[in-house]
């Protein structure tokens, strides 16, 4: 497999990558609604006057943080779909699936987006639009698509690859939110390594099951 190149999406000024970086923190952990700008520049380490000279509110700031998740975003899911269309085996694209930069979140600031896009997809029309066009469809369709690779190569017999590759995607939200943790040394009761290796082992053995049944109807 591979090496994921993670995408730099920082600015020219460290002083607004520093805003955007911890704003998607405070707004991840906190909500939108309950951080102040005042909150931001203590958190960057300058003045109030000196955020709104690169953000005239937090409104365009939100906005910038979406646009840097959905490049990231992005990227992430064009070097899974090349890497899906190698894989010669379930094994392997579920390997590809659950890859060392996703567990090992190599992208914080995008895992923090896409929580802080969920929680607010009821309140902006582009948190909105991401969640569902890019992180349902549009991740949905990425997974389905290795799947459909193994079926073409004759590896796996014709199947609801689209409810299994729902099944794994709302997995990783689910994890994505859980990792959230990570940011305030919460412990939480559920082991995310555990649950993405349970939803392996399930994905498996669903296929190995519809395979040896539609061998049982055929012979």
């Amino acid at each position: 497999m591979a090496d994921r190149v993670v995408l730099d999406l920082g600015y020219y000024s460290k002083a607004k990558n520093n805003i955007i970086n911890e704003a998607t923190k405070l707004f991840a952990l906190k909500g939108f609604g309950a951080v102040s700008t005042r909150d931001i520049a203590k958190a960057v380490g300058m003045n109030i006057a000196s955020v709104y000279y690169y953000y005239e509110s937090k409104e365009a700031l939100l906005t910038d943080i979406f646009s840097n998740v959905e490049k990231g975003f992005r990227h992430y899911y064009e070097w899974l779909i090349d890497e899906s269309k190698k894989a010669d085996s379930p094994e392997k694209l579920l390997d590809v699936i659950y890859n060392k930069e996703l567990l090992e979140m190599a992208d914080p600031m995008v895992c923090l987006g896409i929580s802080l896009a969920i929680k607010e997809q009821h309140n902006n029309a582009i948190a909105r639009r991401l969640v569902v066009e890019l992180f349902t469809d549009y991740s949905i369709s990425s997974m389905q698509a290795g799947f459909d690779g193994l079926v073409e190569k004759g590896v796996i017999r014709s199947f609801e690859t689209k409810a299994l590759s729902t099944l794994l995607v709302l997995s990783a939200m689910a994890v994505n939110d859980l990792r959230l943790h990570e940011f305030t040394g919460e412990k939480t009761s559920i082991d995310f390594m555990e649950m993405y290796a349970s939803t392996k082992r399930y994905v498996l053995s669903t296929l190995q099951y519809s395979t040896e049944k539609h061998q049982e109807s055929a012979s």
